[in-house]
């Protein structure tokens, strides 16, 4: 795909050669081709997408180590896909997200967006049960609310907790240590609030501005977390880091960004090219310019990468009939898995190009048998016919 968007992009600057403007914004489409994958990182003030910015950027995964996180970069900035923070799942918020753009492909194509519930540790007042309460909210909403619907995921994340336990210290970890010893019931009441928490009457030779330090590093509930943690049995600060990065939530948004963005990388670049190459046919129409714009109708019609992205999505989010073993084999098959043979497969890397063959016709003729059956609805079949899609892919590779 990138290489075919790229020959339309040249022709598009040789037509639009004599016109600064869009010679420069062809040029820049162009080159990004060639680029890092760029995310951007967006929310309103108080949201942390500064903070979740940074710990994505600068603890990747190597899934996630050729991306590029922009927190907050401005409209003119060529971006691929975004993560949109919010802090309530309202309607009147949620609604501001849907695409808005006057690019058709754009709106065919809206497969780009990673929804966080944030600051998802103060949910409900930031008792210990925060996280599983705000995740819950976040599962629900992406399985329920409609306006839901075509975010590649809706996560709870904690950003603070988790940009805090990634740059854990070992002095860090022996002053929460130290706490974790103190009787819980003379502990208690000074963890109801950083006031408390402060308090110069704080049980043990501990300075008011350390304490405070261990607040602004990871929140009053990540603090509260800790304590429970050490005590249940994370005696060191690997594991005490480990743990509290996974209940964050920011694992689950890495991976969701990994199999969605980064695993993608080369078909959502291409859609910013198309995107930018429409804006340019709005802005400036010509005589036979319509002849490029039949030809990124052309891309919207037969890029499979973002039906399959808006698959995974639905099968995921509980907007289709599949469900259980069905559901995890399609989701699989369309790559959410990973986008190599093998793992569409469900096949240990090296597999015998035979057995992945073999395989592989399996599941085209028993996703066909799925998309042909008269009982299912018509939106059943035509699911189960983008998994034969992308089934028959693999057998092509083969041919």
């Amino acid at each position: 795909m990138v290489e075919d968007v790229r020959a339309l992009l040249v022709d598009a600057c040789a037509y639009y050669r004599d016109s600064p403007r869009a010679s420069a914004l062809l040029g820049e489409a162009l080159d990004h081709l060639d680029e890092p994958l760029r995310v951007s990182i967006g929310g309103a003030a108080g949201t942390g997408k500064s903070t979740l910015a940074a710990a994505l950027g600068d603890w990747p995964t190597r899934a996630l180590r050729d991306l590029e996180f922009l927190d907050a970069p401005p409209p003119s900035t060529l971006t691929d896909a975004s993560v949109r923070l919010l802090r309530h799942l309202e309607p009147e918020q949620l609604a501001t997200l849907r695409p808005t753009t006057p690019s058709a492909f754009a709106r065919q194509t809206a497969v780009d967006t990673i929804l966080v519930l944030a600051r998802a540790d103060e949910t409900g007042a930031g008792r210990i049960d925060a996280l599983l309460t705000a995740k819950q909210i976040a599962r629900r909403a992406w399985r329920e609310d409609p306006l839901c619907s075509g975010f590649q995921g809706v996560i709870a994340v904690a950003a603070q907790l988790a940009y805090g336990a990634r740059a854990f210290t070992d002095d860090e970890f022996e002053l929460l240590a130290a706490f974790a010893a103190v009787p819980r019931e003379e502990l208690e009441r000074y963890l109801l609030s950083v006031d408390s928490f402060t308090d110069p009457a704080f049980p043990g030779p501990v300075a008011v501005e350390t304490r405070r330090s261990l607040v602004v590093r990871f929140g009053l509930f990540g603090v509260k977390l800790a304590l429970t943690l050490i005590r249940t049995g994370c005696d060191d600060r690997v594991k005490l880091s480990t743990e509290l990065v996974r209940r964050s939530g920011l694992g689950e948004l890495r991976d969701t960004i990994a199999g969605c963005f980064a695993a993608r990388a080369d078909a959502l670049r291409a859609r910013t090219a198309l995107i930018r190459l429409e804006t340019v046919l709005n802005a400036e129409p010509r005589p036979h310019s319509d002849r490029l714009a039949a030809r990124v109708e052309r891309f919207s019609a037969s890029a499979h990468d973002f039906r399959e992205l808006w698959l995974i999505a639905d099968i995921r989010g509980g907007r289709t009939a599949l469900a259980g073993e069905s559901a995890e084999e399609a989701v699989r098959l369309l790559g959410a898995e990973g986008t190599a043979s093998e793992e569409r497969l469900g096949l240990e890397a090296g597999t015998d190009p035979r057995e992945m063959y073999e395989a592989g016709l399996d599941a085209v003729m028993r996703w066909r048998h799925e998309a042909e059956r008269p009982d299912r609805a018509l939106a059943e079949r035509a699911a189960a016919q983008v998994v034969v899609r992308s089934a028959e892919g693999l057998l092509a590779q083969f041919v």
